[in-house]
Formats: C-alpha cells, sequence, structure tokens
C-alpha cells in the first residue's frame, strides 16, 4: 500500500501490559491461540516508561491492560499512583472482579474505566463502582463480546435502560480473533481497505517489554525491548517502520479492525439521550 506516512514523534497512545494472566478463562478469549505467557511486568522497567512518558508527552493515554487482567499485578496499586501522581492520562479495561476496596479507588482516580462484562458478577462490581464518580469522573464504559453468553443475557437491559443504568456508554465488540487469526472478525465488507490507524498513534509493550504492532495482534516483534532502548527509539525504528512500509503485510492482511473503531457497535448517552453508532470498515472514523 503506498502511502506517505505522517508519523508523529512519539505515540498518542502507549499500551503498558502489567501482565498477561487472567482470572477468567472466556471461550472467545485469543489467548487460546497464543503461547501461555506469564509474568508480571517489573516495577523498575514501569518507572522507567511512566518517567519517559511524564517527561516527553504528558498528553499521551496510558493504557495498563492488554491480554490479561491488570488488577492481578502485586504491586497493581502502587504502580498506578506513580502514574497518576504525575497526573497522567490513564484509560484502562479489567473484567471487574477485584474491583473493590483500594482497586475501585484507584480506578476512580483515572480518565476512562472499561468493565469488559463476562460475568453477572463483574456487572455488579461494575454499578458499585458507579458511586465512586466525582462530577461525572471518570468516564465508565460496559463492554460486551458478540455472542457470549453473558452478552445475550445482560447487554439488551443495559441499552434499553432511558440512561444506560448510569454508564456513560456500553460498547459491544465484534470477537477480536477469529478462528486464530488475530484481529479478524466477523464483520464482511467490500470497502477500499485504508491505512490503519493504530500504526500511527499506538504502541504496545508487553510486561516484559517486548513490542507489538497492535493490540489486535497477540504476539510480539522479535529483537525489540523497552528495557534497553526508550519508547521514542523503538517508535521511529527501523524495525516498526519497515512494519508500516509493508502494511498490509501478513500479519496485517487477514485483520479487519483497520477501520480506527475496533468492529462493533457504541450505546451512548448524549445530551440526555441514548445515541446507537455502528463501527463498520465502510466508517473511517477514530477516536
Amino acid at each position: 500500500m503506498n502511502i506517505d506516512l505522517e508519523l508523529p514523534d512519539y505515540p498518542c497512545r502507549i499500551v503498558l501490559e502489567l501482565t498477561p494472566l487472567c482470572n477468567l478463562a472466556c471461550a472467545m478469549c485469543p489467548r487460546h491461540y497464543v503461547e501461555k505467557a506469564h509474568g508480571f511486568m517489573p516495577k523498575e522497567l514501569w518507572i522507567k516508561l511512566i518517567d519517559e512518558i511524564a517527561g516527553t508527552a504528558q498528553d499521551t493515554v496510558i493504557l495498563p491492560f492488554w491480554r490479561g487482567e491488570s488488577l492481578l499485578h502485586p504491586d497493581f496499586i502502587d504502580l498506578m499512583e506513580l502514574a497518576l501522581k504525575k497526573s497522567l492520562r490513564i484509560h484502562i479495561s479489567t473484567n471487574g472482579h477485584l474491583v473493590t476496596g483500594k482497586y475501585a479507588d484507584v480506578l476512580a482516580k483515572c480518565e476512562f474505566v472499561t468493565f469488559s462484562i463476562h460475568t453477572v458478577f463483574g456487572l455488579t462490581r461494575a454499578r458499585e463502582f458507579l458511586s465512586l464518580k466525582i462530577n461525572g469522573k471518570p468516564t465508565v464504559q460496559i463492554s460486551f463480546v458478540k455472542g457470549e453468553k453473558s452478552t445475550e443475557d445482560l447487554l439488551h437491559t443495559l441499552i434499553n435502560h432511558p440512561d444506560l443504568d448510569g454508564f456513560d456508554s456500553i460498547r459491544l465488540y465484534e470477537e477480536h480473533t477469529k478462528d486464530g487469526i488475530f484481529g479478524k472478525s466477523a464483520c464482511q465488507s467490500d470497502s477500499q481497505r485504508i491505512f490503519c490507524q493504530k500504526l500511527l498513534d499506538t504502541l504496545v509493550i508487553s510486561f516484559d517489554g517486548s513490542i507489538s504492532r497492535c493490540n489486535h495482534i497477540w504476539e510480539t516483534e522479535k529483537g525489540m525491548n523497552v528495557n534497553s532502548v526508550t519508547i521514542k527509539d523503538a517508535w521511529s525504528s527501523s524495525q516498526l517502520s519497515t512494519i508500516r512500509r509493508a502494511y498490509p503485510d501478513q500479519l496485517c492482511t487477514p485483520c479487519d479492525q483497520w477501520i480506527g473503531h475496533t468492529s462493533g457497535e457504541s450505546w451512548r448517552m448524549v445530551d440526555g439521550k441514548v445515541k446507537h453508532i455502528r463501527y463498520r470498515p465502510e466508517d473511517t472514523h477514530h477516536e
């Protein structure tokens, strides 16, 4: 794909995976197609990365999650407080099972919290969390995956509530991985492919410091690790530049999550009313 790449000097979104471990075993999760990874991001690496972001791009959004449940990290509260004390923008996703007490208190200091709902218990914790909002903050979203049993049981109850049951938005995702093909969903389209925005705005860093091109590709690139280089160096590296120039290569070609938004639907409260939006390959929105 020939494209004049306008790469920013620094990613506007940085995924910092605290752990790939999870306390659930959802049938649709891509972890069933990858070699099991175990471990936690070392505190020293977290501090290195947070200090760089705070000193380089204060407005960059930090996403401290990827393939696992971040609250399982034994130093989760301390690590989050280190970033929050630097007034950094934290957007986090959790299945909700551990969101209580000090964990809930620290999440309430984030800018955006998504509860990825797979159980009634997770939804119960999400509803309890709403009481911690102050002046409408943080923004709280509920998300489901299409076809999962909890979706069928709970989604319609929430979206048919006149104010989305108190949540700021509800998100319904297509499966992120289909039959072991990363980034492949059930969403079909004949639209002309556009360049994937994620390659131009987001850097994914795994718990051990290795880099992935995208949060939808649950594999990391060999030979590049931010334990030995800066985020800025990794972002502008020849390795990622080659991936961008070769787009779409054999990993990106099967993926249909290149539209900006991940495929699916959302319901949002806008001016006191519920607004329904569908995200398809015909759309080129990005948020």
